[in-house]
């Protein structure tokens, strides 16, 4: 916030030190958002560097910076141009203060924040001095709007510089005059590309897009940022480049011909298909930008604001922003820092789990990876898995040949037949197990690992269901045992459960985290129970859709409702993604576990005659759906008649029927849905998980559950809890005991109490 009491020096006019450069001491307070102003040839140096780790807008940072222009800048004529660039390593601006965008009450006073902020610009602009943004690090949202305002932009090489306009994945849009610049810069299309998808380009990218004017490396960035700022003052360098004429052609043909209306309903197409008009951000954006071609700038960036600000007030936006800020919350905790470092990191089993983990553990968390598996084809398998996906980054050019060099290097593949592979282990800090979902095989393994191992390792498993502590029975040193639950595709799903059991050292907790969060991960701590938490929650959600399967509703009409939901792929796809055999047996298992009545409701083992066929889904081409193998990328898969005949005689011979049910849509989703809740709920009431935020960052990254609604503490809090507690109930009465509300549910909705404050 802005300091009270602040104190500015002005230099005197005419007067320089021997170094050509003043330097005003201005304030009482050390929570500042700029260092001393440096005058260096003429040349302002404004060093962005606020109090938190990363430099974000707020209204503190827009307070003093109209100060500092005021007092310091606008009065002194030797100033003939401006550097922006950030004291912090690896960021300019990350964005706005997303707190600051909370605590405004009154959304609607969001409107006038952005316009005032447009204010200060349009005062900079007027003195004609030129302006330069000299960025290294993250120059994202208002960070890169403030850039924007600028006359002339240089990005350094850095890895970690990058541009973008990430509004829309907190379901905004940008408000500083981003749909304004960036259009002007890099053409509609492109413009449009980055504000729908949030995407971000790196600094030859954004050169080529015209984004930005120079590339440089990040030692040479403030000196080359004063020489550019001195030529535009003198006008030896001209402020951006000469328009290409295919895009000065393309903006006449955007602002003048109808063809921009082609461009805007494709675009509305897109944002259709793949957000199902769930999120209203992208709309507004593409109106905005559709609705002002050809009008005057004000027009246009009032529209901006206003849009902006409605955005901000929308519940999406508010789950959206609770999700961004339960990714921070999840990772804090009270186990202390790890004891020991971690640099190696050894996976077990080179399957598809397993190379995935190895994956994000060399890639993301740059440790070297012992990869092992019992056979030598086996590693072979999981190792060209790996260097088959880096050598699309590579492709791809989102990783350089030295980095893929370096990264292959840390790699290294080793099996039974290995002379060497004990002496490698005996240098390990850390062994994540993949193998099969067997307590003995694990035992066995545990055995094997602790007499190579240094006494120091830590022993993880990514079991999906078995109890950690079942697990640590098998090893002599139990506190050095934890469970790690990946998700499949490891590479591509960010959630990582971490399972200490009662005995397992807080140092080892703390570790687990550090390590997840290398590679990539969002991590959230769970109680050691059957299921931990994502497979504890979708186990009766399970269980409901087998119900409305023997009811007679139709499969694809089942997946067609949870997708129209909001979850990425329906609970009969799901199914055969994961492998009927692996849904058979987690639910098998949840089943004789403790959850009681709330796995009950459901239909007899449909699984078991799909098994024994070998329908196990997408990897044997046949499950729900036929996977013909030359199905086209996209297309529609059929469902499996021979599984359809087989859930009509099964349902006949339970007594089920033949008719197909006739359950409205919203009937089946929240059937459905509510079980998921439910259980999340007990997770809450019996401190399996820490938070609610824990639990909706789970079922987000966890299954999909809709980033819209935030999770299923957040839900709650939007559609209120009362509401859900009494459709519970009457689907208890008509149902069964399976849809009795967890009480700490029936609590919240007697009090109006809300899970997020």
């Amino acid at each position: 916030m802005m300091m009270n009491h602040m104190k500015s020096i002005v230099a005197k006019r005419g007067v320089a030190s021997t170094a050509n450069r003043y330097i005003f001491s201005r304030f009482l307070s050390s929570d500042r958002y700029f260092e001393d102003l440096e005058i260096k040839e003429g040349v302002a140096i404004v060093r962005l560097n606020g109090p938190g780790k990363m430099n974000t807008i707020s209204s503190g940072m827009q307070g003093e910076a109209e100060k500092l222009f005021r007092e310091q800048i606008l009065p002194n004529k030797e100033i003939k141009a401006i550097v922006f660039i950030s004291s912090k390593p690896d960021n300019f601006i990350a964005g706005a203060d997303i707190d600051m965008i909370k605590q405004v009450e009154n959304k609607a006073d969001l409107k006038d924040l952005t316009m005032k902020a447009h204010g200060f610009f349009d005062e900079l602009k007027k003195t004609k001095l030129p302006m330069v943004a000299a960025i290294n690090g993250a120059a994202l949202g208002g960070g890169l709007e403030w850039a924007m305002y600028c006359d002339y932009r240089i990005a350094t090489t850095s890895p970690k510089t990058k541009l973008g306009l990430p509004e829309v994945k907190l379901g905004l849009m940008p408000g500083m005059a981003g749909t304004y610049h960036l259009p002007k810069l890099v053409g509609y299309p492109t413009a449009l590309d980055m504000i729908l998808t949030g995407k971000d380009l790196r600094a030859d990218k954004a050169k080529k897009a015209g984004l930005v004017d120079l590339v440089v490396d990040p030692f040479s960035l403030e000196s080359v940022a004063i020489t550019q700022a001195k030529g535009l003052a003198d006008g030896s360098v001209k402020a951006g480049k000469k328009l290409p004429f295919m895009q000065k052609l393309q903006r006449f043909i955007m602002e003048k011909t109808p063809m921009s209306n082609y461009m805007f309903n494709k675009a509305k197409e897109t944002v259709d298909k793949n957000t199902a008009g769930k999120y209203p951000a992208p709309y507004k954006i593409i109106d905005v930008l559709k609705d002002n071609l050809g009008k005057s700038r004000s027009t246009h960036l009032l529209d901006e604001a206003t849009k902006f600000a409605e955005l901000a007030a929308t519940p999406e936006s508010e789950a959206l922003i609770g999700i961004f800020h339960g990714m921070t919350a999840v990772k804090k905790h009270n186990f202390g820092k790890p004891s020991h470092p971690i640099n190696t990191v050894s996976v077990l089993g080179a399957g598809l789990m397993g190379s995935g983990i190895a994956q994000v553990s060399v890639d993301n968390g740059k440790y070297k990876v012992l990869l092992k598996d019992a056979v030598e084809e086996g590693v072979i398998r999981g190792q060209k898995a790996i260097l088959s996906e880096l050598q699309t980054k590579l492709k791809r050019k989102r990783m350089t040949p030295h980095k893929f060099h370096e990264t292959t290097a840390r790699l290294v593949p080793l099996s039974d037949a290995s002379p060497n592979w004990k002496r490698h282990f005996a240098n390990a800090d850390i062994v994540i197990e993949a193998v099969f979902e067997d307590i003995n095989v694990k035992h066995k393994v545990i055995k094997e690992m602790e007499d190579v191992l240094p006494p120091t390792a830590i022993f993880a498993s990514n079991t999906s269901a078995i109890p950690i502590g079942k697990i640590a029975e098998g090893s002599k040193r139990p506190e050095r045992v934890i469970g790690m639950h990946y998700f499949s595709p490891v590479p591509k799903m960010p959630l990582l459960e971490i399972i200490p059991h009662a005995g397992t050292a807080p140092e080892v907790a703390a570790a687990a985290m550090e390590v997840g969060t290398r590679q990539g991960k969002t991590a959230i701590f769970v109680k050691d129970v059957p299921g931990f938490f994502v497979n504890r929650c979708l186990s009766p959600f399970q269980v409901e859709v087998g119900a409305l399967v023997f009811e007679g509703v139709d499969l694809k009409f089942l997946d067609k409702s949870m997708k129209s939901f909001g979850m990425p792929v329906g609970p009969i796809t799901l199914s055969d993604n994961v492998g009927i055999d692996i849904s058979r047996n987690v639910g098998n298992f949840m089943k004789n576990a403790d959850l009681g009545v709330r796995m009950e409701g459901g239909p007899p083992d449909m699984f078991k005659k799909m098994v024994e066929n070998n329908w196990l889904g997408k990897k044997t081409g046949k499950g729900f759906y036929l996977y013909p193998s030359n199905a086209k990328k996209g297309a529609e898969y059929q469902v499996n008649p021979e599984v359809v005949a087989m859930i009509k005689e099964a349902r006949l011979e339970n007594g089920y029927g033949d008719q197909p049910a006739n359950i409205p849509m919203e009937d089946v989703q929240f059937r459905i849905i509510s079980r998921f809740v439910n259980e999340a709920a007990f997770c809450l009431q019996d401190e399996i998980i820490r938070a609610p935020a824990d639990g909706d960052i789970g079922a987000v990254f966890g299954i999909g559950f809709p980033p819209f609604l935030g999770g299923p503490f957040r839900m709650l809090d939007i559609v209120g809890t009362g509401q859900f507690v009494d459709k519970m109930m009457k689907l208890r009465d008509e149902k069964g005991m399976q849809f009795e509300p967890a009480q700490i549910l029936k609590d919240y909705a007697k009090s109006g109490a809300k899970f997020h404050k």
